[in-house]
């Protein structure tokens, strides 16, 4: 039974963006699924793993947006995507480590990011997107 779902009001209209916030609400209801089966620790280990890929990958594209299109608060919201990879890292050690009550933790964290970081500062880059394509539309 899904603990997140996909709204209209995180639609970005970036395509790219929206599947890969897309997979990370696959990621947390997956954890959540296993953590109302009792599985919750047999999983966590390979959704963090997954999480590490997913920031490198997911942060490369929204920051090469962000350049593209001259967002101005770019060294602000890159500085907010190092903190999340460092999280995701630490989460990952810790789970390495065999620290306890670990898969509540990964799935508090991934809620906060859903809520705090693709609704307010994801939005704001896509607000700047569309609101300066025309500007990059005549440099092409």
């Amino acid at each position: 039974m899904p603990i997140a779902f996909w709204r209209q009001e995180y639609i970005t209209g970036e395509k790219i963006i929206d599947m890969q916030h897309q997979y990370l609400f696959s990621l947390i209801n997956e954890l959540h699924d296993a953590m109302i089966e009792g599985k919750g620790q047999e999983i966590v280990g390979k959704i963090l793993d997954q999480l590490v890929l997913y920031t490198v990958e997911h942060f490369a594209t929204e920051e090469e947006l962000m350049l593209q299109y001259e967002y101005p608060n770019y060294l602000s919201h890159k500085e907010k995507h190092d903190a999340l990879k460092e999280q995701v890292l630490t989460l990952q050690e810790k789970w390495k480590n065999k620290e306890e009550f670990l898969t509540v933790k990964v799935s508090q964290f991934l809620t906060d990011w859903l809520i705090h970081h693709i609704k307010g500062e994801d939005l704001n880059v896509i607000s700047h997107i569309k609101n300066n394509s025309y500007k990059y539309q005549k440099r092409s």
